[in-house]
């Protein structure tokens, strides 16, 4: 069989129009008043703190590149807002609808990163633009406003702030716990945490009195210089977070936060002058039971997975996993904390949560220097109805730079978190393991989260698959051709006999991804085998 090349001439006019769109860099330097679409053609450089406001919606398509100015020269000051900072603040009423995919991340950076260079930005480099900002109007527990009024319904003004802003941009919460702010799924925010007003920084992912109404999955923070996901009441879900070398809490919940979780994955940075080294801190709010504030900061997590910085770590914040205060009273179930000095760490604020049965810590893995701070609360380990152990989890690798791939939290086989998961509520993934990974083969963080792209996460393991072989022959030549997987070795094996053994055909080809092709020839008056051996 003769194959017969085709040839098709297209003319310069249809190459250009069949071409892409030509990518633009678009100022973003007003607010979002009104319903818009953000396109992955684009690379948008938000020059201010941009408001999406008026009760608008603001669509981000999966793919797009969201930056942060950064150069104080072209940011412009914002009322109410002390420094110059650029952020995407979006108030009561409105909406964001980031809806990435693991293969096309929504990306927000701070404008000196190049995207497609793994290697332009240093590993330690944080804290460079604000960050993202939801406000909903859902319940807190607070009192009164950061200014001291009593506020009917409760709300608060946004701390660092110094006015509620045009049309109360500056203030969340309310009545309505099934609000909803949109949807962000598959995103990835990169370096933020700036300093907008003294001794007050951005979150990377700020949840003010968020709705149920509201969806958060699939969302990492990368390299913040303050918490990475915080908090302010509110009743929001959340699945898949990630919380990768962020310099404050990774996890922080304050004024009665009251939603459902599952699957949160944190690592604390190694670099000089990252001190605060919590993986969770859980605040109620100062004094709730002396007045009366309701409702309590009591949710649930299952199915975490927190490394800290070494057993001996002595930073900010003690090198605890989980730090308890202000009589918050969380639940805690199948989660897995590695490498703190202390576990948990309680601080006695008026009621201890935990020894009047509110807060709870059941079915979770320490591999940390000591399991608890707290004499009297030793019993959340000691008690065998727990299920909580003190046993190295085996994880697949702990590093901390991007020269190595050498970050695995996944479990290996034999760990002890790949059992002893205990029964969730209804709406959660009823599974059997502790931590945020259910073993060897789960890698949900892999490829579209940043420490895949820059080289700090080891890549999943694809499960090879047998090629399809096809060839074209010629008398007694032929070409071979099947397509690779990336990561996937092939051997091709060939004999003109049956009853003769194996030799190998040519030298091994390492998969891409694309079709390859391997030439051969053999005796025309008899037969070719062919068999590809697949490592």
């Amino acid at each position: 069989m003769i194959l017969k090349n085709l040839f098709v001439q297209l003319s310069a006019s249809a190459l250009l129009l069949s071409g892409p769109a030509k990518a633009e860099t678009v100022d973003v330097t007003t607010d979002v008043t009104a319903d818009s679409t953000w396109y992955a053609t684009n690379t948008y450089v938000l020059r201010t703190v941009v408001y999406v406001d008026n009760g608008a919606t603001l669509t981000i398509e999966p793919g797009t590149v969201v930056k942060g100015g950064t150069n104080s020269a072209t940011l412009i000051p914002r009322q109410d807002i002390p420094n110059l900072v650029s952020a995407l603040w979006v108030t009561r009423g409105a909406k964001l609808m980031a809806v990435g995919t693991a293969q096309k991340p929504i990306i927000f950076t701070y404008e000196g990163d190049d995207v497609n260079d793994a290697n332009d930005v240093p590993f330690n480099t944080s804290g460079q633009w604000g960050g993202v900002v939801l406000m909903g109007k859902a319940t807190l527990n607070s009192a009164k406003d950061s200014a001291g009024n009593v506020a009917t319904p409760i709300y608060d003004q946004f701390e660092g702030t110094t006015g509620p802003g045009t049309n109360n941009a500056n203030l969340f919460g309310g009545t309505n716990d099934t609000d909803n702010s949109g949807t962000m799924r598959y995103v990835s925010i990169r370096y933020p945490g700036n300093t907008f007003a003294p001794n007050s920084e951005l979150n990377g992912l700020t949840l003010a009195a968020l709705g149920n109404g509201t969806d958060i999955s699939y969302v990492e923070i990368l390299n913040s210089s303050d918490d990475a996901f915080e908090w302010w009441g509110g009743v929001v879900n959340t699945h898949h977070l990630v919380a990768a070398f962020c310099e404050d809490d990774d996890f922080d919940t304050d004024q009665g936060y009251r939603g459902t979780n599952q699957f949160w994955f944190g690592i604390k940075p190694m670099w000089a002058g990252s001190s605060d080294s919590r993986g969770m801190e859980t605040d109620g709010d100062l004094n709730q039971g002396a007045s009366g504030e309701q409702p309590k900061s009591q949710w649930y997590v299952s199915n975490v997975t927190l490394i800290g910085r070494g057993q001996g770590d002595t930073g900010f914040g003690g090198g605890v996993g989980w730090n308890s205060r202000d009589e918050a009273a969380p639940n805690v179930v199948n989660a897995l904390f590695s490498d703190f000095a202390v576990g948990i760490k309680i601080d006695v604020d008026g009621t201890n949560e935990f020894f009047t049965g509110q807060a709870n810590l059941t079915s979770s893995v320490f591999n940390v220097g000591k399991a608890t701070n707290d004499a009297n609360a030793a019993y959340l380990i000691t008690d065998a109805a727990r299920r909580n152990v003190v046993q190295d989890p085996m994880l697949g690798g702990v590093a901390y730079t991007n020269d190595a791939a050498g970050l695995d939290p996944r479990p290996r086989t034999g760990s002890a978190a790949l059992t002893g998961g205990a029964t969730v509520p209804v709406g959660l993934v009823q599974v059997a393991y502790r931590g945020a990974f259910s073993g060897p083969a789960d890698n949900w963080v892999d490829g579209w989260t940043a420490p895949s792209k820059l080289g700090f996460l080891k890549a999943a393991t694809v499960p090879a698959m047998a090629p399809t072989l096809s060839f074209s022959l010629n008398g007694a030549n032929a070409v071979l051709r099947f397509a690779t997987q990336t990561g996937v070795t092939y051997q091709l094996l060939s004999k003109e006999n049956i009853d003769t053994a194996w030799s190998n055909l040519g030298s091994p080809v390492g998969g891409t991804g694309a079709q390859v092709e391997v030439p051969t020839s053999f005796n025309a008056a008899g037969n070719l085998f062919i068999q590809v051996l697949v490592q």
